[in-house]
C-alpha cells in the first residue's frame, strides 16, 4: 500500500478532517483512484479544484522539517485499533478512519499497551489535577499507555503523570506538528515526542480550530481501550470525547467529584445516566479493563496481605504516604497528627518491610508496586488527596 503514501498525504492536505463521506470513498475505491480522479482536471468542485493545486513536495518537506513521519493504513506501524472509526456512528456529522497520521517520538502506535484516554476539563480544579496526574502515573506504571490531548488541565496533569512514571504518553494535536498547541504546554509536549508519540491528522502548517479540537477526539477515544473522565463541567468538550468512545462500545469510567463542584457534573450525569462505570481508584480502573486486557494482573485480592498485617497507626502512616515526590517528617506531622518520634519508629519499621524509602533530602515515600513485587500484596490503593 506504499503507493497510497502520496495521494492519502494529499487528501489530507487539502480536505478537512473526519469527512466519513470522504473516508468512505476511499475504503471502497481506493485513496490512489480517488486522488487522480480529483488531480484529472474532470472535477469542478472545490476539493477538485484544492487537489489541482495542491504542491504534495511542499507538503513532505514540511513533514521532513519538523522530524515527523506520515503513517497510513497498511503500515506495520499503523494501529488497528483505529479501523472501528470505520463502522461507528458519526458524532457531530464527523467521522471515519484518518487517512494518515503525522507522528513525532519513538513509541510505534501498533504497539500501544491497554492505552487508557485520561480526558477532562482544561478549567480543572486541584483534586482534578491530583487525581488525573497520580492516576496516570499508577496506570504508566502498570504498563498502559496515557493518552490525551496536550491541553491544559486534566490532559497536561495526565502527561505529567506518566512521564514522571517514565511511562508511556501519546499526545494527539487538532492542529499541525510544526507549532505545538497550546504555547504554554510546548515543552511538555516536547517531552511527550521525546519518550512517547504526538500525533495529528492535519498537515505539519496547519493551525488548531475547534472543529479539529472535535474531530481529534475521535482518535484520542480509538486509540485507547477505556476513557477516563476526571472531571468536566456541564458543556464540557471532554464528553465529545466520550460520546466517541461509546459510539465504538469501548469501556467508559467516571471518577467521581464533589457535588458542590461545577467540574462533577459530567462525571457524575454519565455514571447517573450508567453511560460511565465509578471509579475511586487505579485498581478499579486496571480491574474494569481486565475484560478487555486479559495480560493485565488480577487485582482481585482475597488472600491474607502484607498490609492485613500492619498495626493500624501504620497502616494510617503508610496511607498518608505519596508514590512519588514524598513527604518531610514535619509534613507528615500536619496529615496524621502523630509526633515526630512515633513517626520515625513507624517509618523505620514500614522501610524494614520494604514498603517506604527515604529519599536524599529526607522525604518519605511509598515505593510504587511497579518496582517493588512485594508491595503487589499491600492490598491498598494510592493514597487519598489532601483535600
Amino acid at each position: 500500500m506504499n503507493n497510497e503514501r502520496t495521494p492519502r498525504m494529499g487528501l489530507a492536505a487539502c480536505t478537512q478532517a473526519g469527512d466519513p463521506e470522504l473516508a468512505k470513498l476511499v475504503r471502497e475505491q481506493g485513496a490512489v483512484e480517488v486522488w487522480e480522479h480529483l488531480r484529472s482536471g474532470k472535477g469542478s468542485t472545490s476539493l477538485a479544484r484544492r487537489a489541482q493545486l495542491l504542491d504534495v513536495s511542499a507538503i513532505e518537506d514540511q513533514t521532513k522539517d519538523c522530524g515527523a513521519r506520515f503513517i497510513i493504513p497498511g503500515d506495520a506501524e499503523w494501529p488497528q485499533s483505529l479501523q472501528d472509526l470505520s463502522w461507528s456512528e458519526p458524532v457531530g456529522g464527523m467521522g471515519g478512519e484518518p487517512l494518515g497520521l503525522w507522528v513525532i517520538g519513538p513509541t510505534m502506535l501498533s504497539e500501544l499497551s491497554a492505552g487508557v484516554a485520561v480526558v477532562g476539563s482544561r478549567a480543572s480544579t486541584s483534586y482534578g489535577e491530583y487525581v488525573a496526574s497520580q492516576w496516570a502515573g499508577g496506570l504508566a506504571e502498570q504498563g498502559c499507555a496515557v493518552i490525551s490531548g496536550g491541553a491544559y488541565g486534566i490532559d497536561a496533569s495526565a502527561h505529567r503523570g506518566a512521564l514522571s512514571a517514565e511511562g508511556v504518553s501519546v499526545a494527539v494535536m487538532a492542529g499541525g506538528l510544526q507549532h505545538y498547541y497550546p504555547p504554554g504546554n510546548s515543552a511538555l509536549i516536547e517531552r511527550i515526542a521525546h519518550k512517547g508519540a504526538v500525533i495529528s491528522e492535519h498537515p505539519p502548517v496547519v493551525p488548531p480550530s475547534r472543529a479539529r479540537f472535535l474531530v481529534r477526539n475521535r482518535l484520542i477515544a480509538a486509540l485507547a481501550t477505556t476513557t477516563l473522565i476526571v472531571e468536566g463541567a456541564l458543556r464540557s468538550g471532554a464528553q465529545n470525547t466520550v460520546s466517541w468512545a461509546l459510539s465504538m462500545q469501548r469501556l467508559v469510567m467516571a471518577v467521581p467529584g464533589p457535588v458542590t463542584s461545577a467540574m462533577s457534573v459530567t462525571p457524575h450525569r454519565l455514571i447517573h445516566q450508567g453511560q460511565a462505570t465509578l471509579v475511586s481508584s487505579v485498581d478499579e480502573v486496571l480491574a474494569g479493563m481486565k475484560p478487555i486486557n486479559a495480560d493485565i494482573a488480577d487485582f482481585t485480592r482475597t488472600q491474607p496481605t502484607l498490609f492485613d498485617s500492619l498495626t493500624d497507626h501504620q497502616k494510617h502512616v503508610f496511607e498518608a504516604l505519596p508514590a512519588r515526590l514524598g513527604k518531610s517528617i514535619d509534613e507528615l506531622v500536619q496529615v496524621t497528627g502523630d509526633n515526630v518520634m512515633n513517626l520515625q519508629v513507624c517509618l523505620t519499621g514500614l522501610l524494614a518491610m520494604g514498603l517506604v524509602k527515604q529519599t536524599d533530602t529526607g522525604r518519605w515515600l511509598a515505593i510504587p508496586q511497579a518496582r517493588n513485587p512485594d508491595s503487589s500484596l499491600l492490598g491498598v490503593s494510592h493514597p487519598q488527596p489532601p483535600f
